[in-house]
């Protein structure tokens, strides 16, 4: 099945696509069928082999392999605690037994699921469960500490949570290995023939090939999961079309490059490898995971490791200049106005949850390369929205989440928040504009055209006829926990962990906050190209939310546009 490739990659709870969705197959067949018909197993394979005639070839499908004795990883209750919140979730899930240290997700949880079980021990036990701290590590063990009589104070509630200032430091030393090696050849300076493009099956990935193609003559190399180069440009070309921007030819400048940026070397083999760290003369790193409540250790493989890994690449054979992509989250929360300067990133204290530390991680790292004679760029932009020409915008994005959760709901919540919100286009139209010019490395902010009060948004989806209820933000909460836990369907489930009962948490923003990101060097860089943001307004709102329709992502408004005010 190709929904593997499709699913939310911005989704904070699930750990796995299929296991996932094991847990709603299970789900679903415990509601409709007798109990003794339900699958006691469910595997999940890319797809289903067929006859010549189109129908399933049963005889080619896998063999079951027997389970794996539960006594290997089985570690029985040993408290009444733990035997309580197990029964819970033998309960739920409807498995036989349950270890202490099983993963929630590996029985068949997912994202509803995990909300519905905190409500059950919320029940069992009179506390309250911080699901953030349990989803680091999401076993019966780790929550019998959280709701005993003698729980962990660490874990049920006050004090800092993830990594620490000290560890982000520790974290942010780059490899002694990392630096041009003797005898590389120098970079080029562009025309470039062969540019390395991380991300391009990703929404902001899906823009910058697009410019990079526009902008250019160079082939682009583009490393992306895939059974062969072949279907990781089909993968490529197919996100370049849901999106409206693939062009007839494109195809003749794509060459798949089989790897993964969570893995060693990139995920490739020696030869491909040797063979992109001679060709490439250019790299444009996106790849990310942006899941934003995953604890710092889920994410570092992709956003650290991974950069480090471009980094080594680009000191191998040829020295190549790198343009990382990282975001203006990256920067410590922090009350009042602050300004901030297109330079090294200051000190971690106040850069909160696992997407923003992994951030500020390879941020450090791609400027301690400069440092080493890498020609490393690194571009800050706000929360990526919609193209500005077309409207056409990613789904899996947190503020778009919440625009279908207010719509689901019907209620909004009143909340000091601003937004950076940045046209995905523009973001690619510079990146790609400064990274051809082969510009001398440098460090630049991509605000907005101009700030977005959270206020504002609300307003504009009210103008254009979906009648939100405006409510305090505890209020909203306390809404939106009863609806999920009934088992209401609604886009913002997956984020209640990072809303706290009395504010949103920082890895969302910090109310009172007023951020101003210099970008001075910016405007030099684009100085005569014709490259602007659109201010995101009420017509711009009015063009995603038309494409939200369009796509079946947001129903239609139940009633006109009347721009009225409530």
């Amino acid at each position: 099945m190709s929904g593997a490739d499709s699913a939310l990659g911005n989704d904070p709870l699930a750990t796995s696509w299929e296991t996932a969705l094991r847990g709603d197959l299970r789900g679903f067949a415990r509601a409709t069928l007798p109990e003794a018909m339900v699958p006691t197993r469910f595997v999940v394979l890319p797809e289903l082999p067929t006859l010549p005639n189109g129908k399933v070839d049963r005889k080619s499908l896998p063999p079951l392999e027997p389970e794996r004795p539960e006594t290997d990883t089985y570690l029985a209750p040993r408290s009444a605690v733990e035997s309580r919140v197990a029964q819970v979730w033998a309960d739920m899930l409807g498995v036989g037994r349950v270890g202490v240290r099983t993963d929630f997700f590996t029985l068949g949880g997912n994202s509803l699921l995990v909300m519905r079980m905190a409500a059950a021990v919320r029940e069992a036990f009179d506390v309250r469960v911080d699901l953030r701290r349990f989803l680091e590590e999401p076993t019966v063990e780790r929550l019998a500490r959280m709701v005993g009589a003698t729980g962990d104070p660490a874990l049920t509630g006050g004090g800092a949570r993830g990594v620490t200032p000290e560890e982000l430091r520790l974290e942010a030393v780059l490899p002694e290995d990392v630096r041009p090696e003797p005898g590389a050849a120098p970079p080029a300076v562009g025309p470039f023939r062969t540019v390395l493009v991380t991300g391009a099956t990703g929404y902001t990935g899906a823009y910058l090939v697009r410019e990079l193609l526009d902008r250019s003559d160079a082939d682009l190399l583009v490393l992306a999961r895939g059974r062969d180069p072949e279907d990781v440009v089909a993968r490529v070309r197919a996100n370049l079309e849901h999106y409206g921007i693939w062009h007839q030819g494109d195809e003749t400048r794509l060459r798949g490059v089989v790897g993964d940026t969570g893995k060693p070397y990139l995920g490739m083999d020696r030869a491909a490898y040797h063979a992109v760290a001679a060709d490439a003369e250019m790299i444009v790193h996106n790849a990310a995971d942006s899941r934003w409540t995953i604890p710092y250790q889920q994410a570092k493989p992709v956003n650290v490791l991974g950069t480090v890994e471009v980094l080594r690449l680009a000191c191998r054979t040829r020295v190549k200049p790198v343009h990382y992509v990282c975001s203006t989250g990256a920067f410590p929360g922090a009350p009042g106005e602050v300004t901030w300067t297109e330079g090294p990133l200051p000190e971690p204290e106040g850069v909160v949850g696992g997407y923003r530390q992994t951030k500020w991680v390879a941020d450090t790292l791609v400027h301690t390369a400069r440092e080493r004679g890498v020609p490393a760029s690194v571009y800050r932009p706000g929360a990526l929205t919609g193209a500005q020409d077309t409207g056409a915008c990613a789904t899996d994005t947190f503020i778009n989440h919440l625009i279908r959760g207010w719509v689901q709901l019907g209620a909004a919540m009143r909340y000091d928040f601003r937004l950076e919100l940045v046209p995905v286009d523009y973001c690619a139209k510079a990146i790609a504009h400064i990274a051809l010019s082969g510009a001398a490395p440098a460090t630049y902010h991509l605000p907005g055209a101009r700030t977005v009060d959270m206020d504002e948004v609300v307003d504009h989806i009210i103008a254009l006829g979906y009648p939100l209820r405006t409510l305090p933000y505890r209020r909203w909460r306390e809404e939106l926990v009863a609806a999920v836990e009934g088992g209401a369907d609604n886009e913002l489930a997956p984020y209640i962990p990072l809303l706290d009962q009395d504010r949103p948490a920082e890895e969302i923003g910090l109310a009172g906050s007023r951020p101003v990101f210099d970008n001075a060097r910016l405007a030099a860089a684009l100085a005569g190209s014709g490259i602007t943001a659109r201010p995101v307004d009420r017509d711009l709102m009015d063009l995603y939310l038309r494409y939200f329709v369009a796509i079946g992502y947001l129903p239609a408004p139940p009633r006109p546009e009347n721009g009225s005010d409530r």
